[in-house]
């Protein structure tokens, strides 16, 4: 079974929320956040051949920059 668009929009709202809010700087947080999310990138593209790691990425710390 391959995941759906859904469920990676899902994973990246839930890893987005788990960020330190802007403006507050917590390296640790936010690495362990970056660690979580290469991992489920490296799951999801094994599961879909047509996953973007970047967008997920991009997704997640959008708001983060």
């Amino acid at each position: 079974m391959t995941m759906s668009r859904k469920l990676y929009r899902e994973a990246a709202a839930l890893l987005r929320a788990a960020l330190p809010p802007k403006g507050k700087r917590q390296p640790t947080r936010t690495e362990t956040v970056r660690e979580i999310a290469d991992g489920l990138a490296s799951m999801f593209a094994q599961d879909n051949g047509h996953f973007r790691r970047s967008t997920f990425i991009d997704a997640i710390f959008e708001d983060a920059r």
